[in-house]
């Protein structure tokens, strides 16, 4: 035993030896198996992407051949096949092209090879897809049913629905020939690809020979496609797997094994005395590895502290620092120092539809284009989210920080290629400049910032110079902000009553409710000066539920006056249909004050509507199902989408004040009326006239249809008291105007 004592250190280092060889080879093995895997993953992601840029390319190419043909005025429906051969040379995966017009007739095809069986027949038999399911100016990819050649085809239609003759652009895509060829580009020889349906569990696409590492090596992505969900599979074959095997982990274990034989023999000759060097060593060794990591983090501390995580420019302590450096240098000189701040508009779009980490790197790109337009006198900071600062320093005026800021607009207009992706952005720029020599660095950066405010103010992507006048406005909007705050808690509020007349026979029909602010000193406040400020600061919502409470309790005292066929018209603001339980509200509201469902009228501007048309869809049905009303206000002025009054249950259109106040003479105004009164009546909804105010009006609307009329020619919006006394003392007739 004493004999082996010698040694034993040796002994102990082989037998770790060859235990970490195996172990690190181990590691190194998993290692290789998980870079094997992401490589399959990057293969599969960039075939994903070429198929997809593949199939995108010929359904942009058919919309493109749609616009073209569709811009011709001299067009038959069919005409754009003549192009056919040029379509299909440019387009060779397309099959079959085909026309159908508005009625789902197939009216033409080509190559006319197709013809027989499909010319003169009906889509929908054909595809078992309904036309009434494709909107103008959109594009779809769907199944092709009957019309398919092979199982994969996949059918492309481009509707053109807004002038004749009208109909859909089809063609049906040769999927399987287009993945082919695509593959044969892209796909690594010796790789296996197969696309499974996984709804049906059928194999859409094939094109594996070699089964033995599908379970064991398979990488799959998910692509849902009309209402299916197909997975792409990739796996590699024996080939291909040993071609993308690493030599390392052997190359190790070889080497592993020499080492520890090697440092076994040197042991075993130095002996004891080798153990106490090597201990001493390894003791000098750790003390110094420990030292070099508190540098490290020292170090490390020291950047995070000054700069911006995600871009590495400096973050808003450094930009502060160097700004005050900067003042106490340059005031002392007669010289000026400036500050701008960048805000992306609409960043979060960015976020929300393509995720945080692309918008990551957007952000990086900008800091990128935004370090190009720096001055060397300056520094460029990130301040957090989608929010950048430039100071630039020993400057004459203002004008030069005007400058980069028109350049870094400029700049940010040109689009950003992030991960495949195109994406366009603007900026809102605040411009602040040292007004004295006891300006500081937080008064540069404040100052700035409410001049960014007042630039998002004025529609975005445009630049604001901070002045005293912009202090004292924001001073005074704060104010008036407290005050609101105040009156909406005070109750200083109140409702007033316009009435809707039959102008036939001057009888009032119902009323609408609007808020007045009434100030301390009794003079009212009126709505175009609270109402957006009351919209930005969610203040609106209180200030519509207190109008609804108060206008539904009023309706009843007139109801038990015997007034039971009046009816009263609520505005519902955008921030209040997205905030939760709004019909929940409503339904306890009628229920407390006991006023007939069918005798509330809830009012939407078109802005409003269309903005909400998708996301409240239900709420809008649940409005009629629940026996209310749903009116349209200001009808014609937003950006109109005449399909949703098809779709959804609108009661009422009320014609906006701008189309009425230079009626009858004014040619633009009669057209357009003329018109929203026809389609009105064409649907059957009702019509009301805003912003009547004299008799000309009167006869114009009533001679063209429009019965219920609105406006100060039959009375100003009043107090409830007024107007109980109009309806009582006239039984709800008008016969002069109420001032």
């Amino acid at each position: 035993m004493q004999y082996f004592s010698h040694f034993r250190q040796a002994i102990i280092a082989a037998l770790i030896g060859v235990v970490v060889t195996l172990a690190v080879a181990s590691v190194l093995r998993f290692v290789d198996n998980k870079r094997i895997h992401a490589s399959l993953q990057d293969e599969l992601s960039s075939l994903q992407s070429e198929i997809t840029r593949e199939m995108r390319a010929h359904l942009f190419g058919l919309e493109w051949v749609a616009k073209q043909h569709a811009s011709n005025q001299n067009r038959t429906g069919a005409s754009w096949l003549a192009e056919g051969p040029v379509i299909t040379n440019s387009y060779s995966n397309f099959r079959i092209l085909m026309w159908v017009n508005n009625s789902g007739t197939i009216e033409a095809v080509y190559p006319p090879a197709f013809a027989e069986g499909i010319v003169n027949t009906n889509f929908t038999e054909q595809t078992g897809k309904n036309l009434t399911d494709y909107e103008h100016a959109k594009r779809y990819i769907s199944r092709s049913g009957l019309l398919q050649r092979e199982h994969s085809d996949l059918l492309m239609v481009i509707p053109h629905l807004t002038s004749e003759p009208s109909g859909y652009y089809m063609a049906l895509l040769n999927t399987k020939e287009l993945l082919n060829i695509t593959l044969a580009a892209y796909l690594t020889p010796s790789s296996q690809f197969q696309i499974i349906n996984i709804t049906s569990n059928n194999v859409f696409y094939k094109a594996a020979n070699d089964q033995r590492f599908y379970n064991t090596w398979r990488v799959s992505h998910t692509l849902p496609i009309f209402g299916e969900v197909f997975r792409l599979d990739l796996w590699p074959s024996v080939e291909r797997l040993n071609e993308m095997r690493s030599t390392l982990p052997l190359f190790f274990v070889l080497a592993g094994l020499f080492t520890t034989g090697l440092m076994t023999f040197v042991l075993y000759v130095l002996a004891v005395s080798r153990v106490r060097a090597q201990e001493l060593a390894d003791t000098n060794l750790d003390l110094y590895i420990e030292i070099e990591e508190r540098e490290r983090v020292e170090k490390r501390m020291a950047y995070l502290a000054s700069h911006d995580i995600l871009t590495g420019l400096a973050n808003r302590h450094a930009l502060i620092e160097n700004l005050d450096i900067a003042m106490k240098k340059y005031n002392s000189q007669q010289k000026l120092v400036g500050a701008l701040i960048i805000d992306l508009d609409n960043f979060k779009d960015v976020n929300d539809a393509l995720g945080h980490t692309l918008g990551d790197e957007l952000l990086k790109a900008v800091a990128k284009r935004l370090t190009e337009l720096q001055p060397a006198s300056g520094v460029l900071a990130r301040l957090g989210g989608d929010e950048f600062a430039m100071t630039v320093t020993d400057i004459e005026s203002v004008t030069v920080l005007e400058e980069l800021a028109q350049q870094v607009l400029d700049a940010l207009k040109v689009h950003f290629t992030v991960e495949g992706y195109e994406l366009f952005i603007s900026g809102s720029i605040g411009i602040a400049i040292s007004q004295t020599d006891e300006d500081q660095a937080d008064d540069i950066m404040r100052n700035a910032d409410t001049a960014l405010y007042r630039a998002k103010e004025l529609g975005r992507s445009v630049y604001h110079v901070y002045s005293h006048i912009l202090h004292k406005e924001l001073t005074e909007r704060i104010e008036l902000v407290k005050r609101l705050r105040e009156a909406v808690d005070n109750e200083q509020l109140a409702v007033f009553y316009q009435p809707k007349i039959d102008m036939s026979s001057r009888r009032i029909v119902g009323l609408e409710a609007l808020v007045r602010w009434i100030d301390q000193d009794g003079s009212i406040i009126g709505p175009d000066t609270f109402i957006p400020l009351a919209e930005d600061t969610g203040l609106i919502i209180p200030i519509s539920n207190f109008v609804l409470k108060t206008a539904c309790i009023q309706l009843k005292r007139w109801h038990d006056l015997g007034l039971n066929d009046l009816q009263l018209s609520v505005n519902l603001s955008g921030k209040q249909l997205q905030s939760d339980g709004l019909m929940e509200f409503i339904l306890s509201v009628i229920e407390e004050t006991g006023i007939p469902r069918h005798l509330l009228e809830l009012e939407l501007t078109e802005q409003v509507f269309i903005e909400n048309i998708k996301s409240h869809t239900n709420f809008m049905h649940a409005v009629r199902e629940q026996g209310m009303t749903l009116a349209i206000d200001d009808f014609g002025v937003g950006y109109s989408s005449l399909s949703y009054l098809k779709h959804f249950p609108v009661n009422v259109l009320k014609i906006d004040r701008s189309f009425v106040q230079d009626l009858p003479d004014d040619k633009d105004d009669a057209t357009i009326t003329q018109t929203i009164i026809n389609l009105a009546n064409s649907l059957d909804i009702g019509l009301v006239a805003e912003g009547v105010e004299t008799e000309e009006q009167v006869d114009f609307l009533i001679e063209r249809g429009c019965l219920i009329g609105q406006g100060f020619l039959f009375s100003r919006p009043i107090p409830s008291s007024e107007m109980t006394e109009l309806l009582t003392r006239y039984q709800g007739l008008v016969p002069i105007q109420i001032d």
